[in-house]
């Protein structure tokens, strides 16, 4: 078997989760796991974020939400975007689920689709838009959404909103989206209408702005140990958070060679001297970015080494000295001995953001779990 993974500390991520919850005060936290969760594997993580505290769960897709239903995670899940007419009955029939509402049509669906299946009383999330411009509905249509969504004899149990600028809290587009937000709510509560949850701040905005905590926050990036931003860095550190995720191989070939050759496809790094190079086998296929190798850093023997020429499809290419032997560890993100390599210092190295460094990991490297969750949740 190829000597590259991925290693996932769950008893990190509890860490997290506990060290958020408890900085929000009786505000409950939804742990978001779409994406796989951010490549960690999103069943594991789910069940132990809901041990460590969190009551909530997001995911961006229906398949998602069925996924941590298979796998036994039972706390309540928040599908973040309209599901497509065909999921609705799924999304019912899943039980727990809740689907985020913010059109016409899409409240008309998945209002027939629970009078279809017999259930009563089943909960949606309206989403409004106050100056993303992804998805939800307008602030000016919030109201009569939500009158659609009680007339169709749905539970309007939460609504919601994204903030677009909060890793950049200088930005003043935060306070016009919570004023937006909260003229939202006032008019809700001027028609009668108050759902029960509401939440607006993300990683950044429940770091630095307690003004979006509501009764609900939704915490991302944060349950993996890594700071949506440089102006989040020392919240985060005053939490503790740690990461997470540990990128590991092994040096599976070593060779020298002498100035003037080239290294990797293109050539796109020249050894300007005699120069030892270990080969690991990983690549892009494994979701490494090409420029990983051209800004990128491993970790040998607790020791920072240069990754030298493009990352190819399974092999990338570190300069090493003599000390490197083969069946050596690497590690190409995380902590090995008293070093660590951030996702957002290679996000910095290589021109990406930590997002994309994490869940660009794909399926072919294994998760491994050193701490497995106790509960399903």
């Amino acid at each position: 078997m190829r000597p590259t993974w991925v290693s996932v500390d769950l008893s990190a991520v509890a860490h997290n989760v506990a060290a958020l919850r408890r900085s929000v005060g009786d505000t409950e936290l939804c742990a978001v796991v779409k994406a796989d969760g951010y490549g960690h594997g999103a069943p594991a993580v789910a069940a132990a974020a809901v041990e460590a505290g969190a009551t909530w769960l997001a995911v961006a897709l229906v398949e998602e939400a069925a996924e941590l239903r298979t796998a036994g995670v039972s706390a309540p899940v928040l599908v973040l975007s309209e599901p497509r007419p065909d999921e609705m009955a799924e999304v019912v029939a899943l039980g727990g689920v809740r689907p985020t509402l913010y059109t016409d049509p899409g409240i008309d669906a998945f209002a027939a689709a629970v009078a279809a299946s017999g259930v009563r009383d089943v909960p949606v999330h309206l989403k409004v838009d106050t100056g993303m411009h992804r998805v939800g509905v307008h602030v000016d249509a919030a109201v009569a959404a939500a009158r659609h969504v009680l007339d169709a004899g749905l539970r309007l149990e939460g609504v919601f909103s994204h903030c677009s600028i909060a890793d950049e809290p200088w930005d003043p587009f935060t306070d016009r989206q919570v004023e937006r937000f909260d003229a939202v709510l006032a008019d809700l509560s001027a028609a009668g209408i108050e759902p029960p949850v509401v939440h607006l701040a993300n990683t950044a905005a429940t770091l630095t702005r307690p003004d979006t905590h509501r009764s609900l926050v939704r915490v991302g990036i944060g349950v993996y140990g890594v700071s949506p931003g440089p102006a989040v860095d020392d919240a985060c550190r005053t939490l503790g958070l740690c990461q997470a995720m540990t990128v590991r191989s092994e040096v599976t070939h070593l060779q020298v060679i002498g100035p003037g050759e080239g290294v990797g496809y293109g050539h796109r790094w020249v050894s300007g001297h005699t120069t030892r190079l270990a080969t690991v086998p990983m690549g892009y296929a494994d979701g490494l970015a090409r420029a990983w190798g051209l800004g990128g850093e491993a970790l040998i023997g607790g020791r920072r080494r240069p990754l030298r020429g493009v990352v190819s499809m399974d092999a990338l290419v570190v300069e090493v000295d003599d000390d490197v032997a083969l069946g050596d560890e690497v590690v190409l993100l995380g902590r090995q001995g008293d070093d660590e390599i951030g996702a957002a210092e290679v996000a910095d190295a290589i021109g990406l953001i930590p997002w994309e460094v994490l869940c660009s990991l794909s399926a072919r490297p294994p998760r491994r779990y050193p701490q497995a969750p106790t509960t399903g949740g």
